[in-house]
């Protein structure tokens, strides 16, 4: 039997306190390993890094839906003081990303000028303002009820199942369940 040629091992990614680092997931999926430090995500990155993160960092990639190729980046927040607890930021970066999809930051609402100098939001006809709100307000009230589901969910799957029901499985049950409920209240 042929021996397996020796792989050097690659560079992994360094987290400095307080400094955000840029990557793209080079596969969807990273793998649940088992160390000294107990339980780690392993993503393999485009240029063929590796970072190991924990499962709360690795469920903050998956809810925010990162693609492969697709930058983004992650923050490691921390004071410096040793009984100090480390938090991490996981953000999509702004501008074009490598898959051609393009980022783009979040707009305040648009604002008008008045005769007074102030500022304010454009105003809409009473009656039309309020069916909107309304409206969207119940629409709202109904998509902020499914990500918190596909949370929960998501979060379940994560700890209970140790990696084993991926991110994408979770969103594809929890459609289809709201897909079913809709149709039976119907």
């Amino acid at each position: 039997m042929a021996a397996l040629p020796n792989r050097a091992p690659r560079e992994e990614v360094q987290f400095i306190p307080n400094q955000s680092v840029t990557v793209a997931l080079k596969y969807a999926q990273p793998k649940l390993i088992a160390g000294q430090y107990g339980e780690r995500y392993l993503f393999t990155l485009v240029d063929n890094r590796v970072m190991f993160l924990s499962p709360e960092v690795a469920g903050q990639i998956a809810e925010l839906g990162v693609n492969v190729r697709e930058n983004f980046s992650i923050t490691m927040r921390w004071d410096g003081q040793r009984e100090s607890p480390r938090t991490w930021e996981v953000a999509r970066v702004i501008g074009e990303q490598p898959n051609g999809t393009m980022v783009v930051p979040s707009s305040p609402s648009p604002a008008v000028q008045s005769s007074d100098g102030a500022r304010g939001v454009t105003p809409k006809p009473p009656a039309a303002a309020a069916a909107a709100t309304q409206r969207g307000s119940a629409l709202v009230d109904e998509a902020n009820a499914l990500v918190d589901a596909y949370a929960a969910v998501l979060d379940r799957a994560l700890r209970q199942y140790e990696g084993r029901v991926k991110p994408e499985e979770v969103r594809a049950l929890l459609i289809s369940s709201y897909i079913q409920r809709s149709k039976f209240a119907a």
